[in-house]
């Protein structure tokens, strides 16, 4: 079941992180990360292909993941981080790999120079990012058909 309240905790804290970029109060650290994307050919047996995304995140960042529509495969393959999701709260050290679930979002900070790989089963066959990611990654909680985040739950 859902912790609806971490669930709230991590949309809140994206939207905090958004804000103070914007007021100028914190830096965006986009360019302190490496996003790389892989891809399979079609796999025949299945109709389908492999999309891999893999981010290197540098010790001391804190960032928020993307809603992820489907099931996928997430690893730490570097380093060590703390995860907050609507599962829980931990630290994991490299390596570790989970199955994350459709709709699930989550916070990260990083304790360590750190590398995370999320794996996707995709019927886009091309390298369109753009095309990919809108397969891949949901623009809110509602269009999966799930309860948007309720920050009341945070008071």
């Amino acid at each position: 079941m859902a912790d609806l309240k971490l669930r709230a905790s991590v949309s809140y804290l994206e939207q905090a992180i958004e804000s103070l970029i914007a007021q100028g109060e914190a830096e965006d650290a986009v360019d302190q990360t490496e996003l790389e994307h892989f891809f399979t050919p079609k796999i025949e047996d299945f109709d389908a292909c492999l999309y891999a995304r893999q981010l290197s995140v540098p010790a001391g960042l804190t960032f928020t993941g993307k809603l992820h529509r489907h099931h996928h495969i997430v690893s730490l393959i570097k380093g060590k981080m703390a995860i907050v999701s609507e599962d829980g709260k931990k630290v994991v050290s490299a390596p570790h790999t989970w199955a994350a679930p459709a709709g699930s979002k989550r916070a990260f900070h990083a304790l360590e120079d750190s590398v995370l790989l999320n794996v996707h089963i995709t019927a886009i066959e091309d390298e369109d990012i753009d095309k990919l990611e809108e397969e891949v990654i949901a623009p809110s909680y509602t269009s999966l058909g799930l309860e948007e985040p309720n920050y009341k739950l945070l008071e």
